[in-house]
Order: C-alpha cells, then structure tokens, then sequence
C-alpha cells in the first residue's frame, strides 16, 4: 500500500461490514468482512485506481511522507484565571514548581487512565 488510508466500521440495515478508504485517492475503497478484509481489497483498488488514473491522465497525486515529530517539551496552555491561582497555591504549598505540579498531574491522570 503506497498511500495512507482510514478503516471503520459501517452498517447498512442490519448488515455491519469494515471499510478501508484511501485518504489520498478520491473514492478508492475496500469493503469486507473483517478490518484485514477491507484491507486486502483496498490494496488491490488501490493499484487499479492508479493504473486507470495512468490511462486516462487523471492526475496521481505524491505519496504524503510524515516526517516525525520532535517534541520541545514547552506546551502553552490557557486556562481559567482561578484554575491557575489555584494550582499555583497547591503546587508552592507541596514546595514545588507550578510547572512540576501540572507535569505531575498529566503522568498522574495518563498513569489512571491509560489503557493496561
């Protein structure tokens, strides 16, 4: 598969299928039972979509590259001026930086919340 794609679940009537649908090339697709079935056959759409699109000159678009993120670790956030006076409070009565409070925080709520 050359192009990125999203795969969901859809229901028509009573029947529930998965669908793979290309996020680059306009209406190419692949239905099937399972999320690998859509797959599969996206796969196969997709190498016709480009060989038709060949044929007849439709335009072919570049294949997208993601390049990776680089994260600074600075994060600007804007919040309720009371929600910040009270962090602010909290984190100079437990002696520590309002950043290190709300860094804290966020590993304290991903460590309650993150799937097993």
């Amino acid at each position: 598969m050359l192009y990125p794609f999203q795969v969901y679940q859809s229901k028509v009537e009573q029947h529930t299928f998965w669908v793979a649908k290309s996020s680059s090339l306009k209406g190419c697709v692949g239905q099937g039972e399972t999320a690998e079935e859509a797959i599969a056959e996206l796969e196969a759409n997709e190498q016709d979509w480009l060989a038709t699109a060949e044929a007849v000159g439709i335009p072919v678009p570049a294949v997208p590259v993601e390049a990776p993120q680089d994260y600074s670790g600075k994060l600007t956030v804007r919040i309720a001026p009371r929600v910040h006076m009270d962090a602010a409070r909290i984190a100079k009565t437990e002696k520590i930086s309002l950043t290190q409070y709300i860094s804290d925080a966020i590993i304290n709520w991903n460590a309650h919340n993150s799937p097993a």
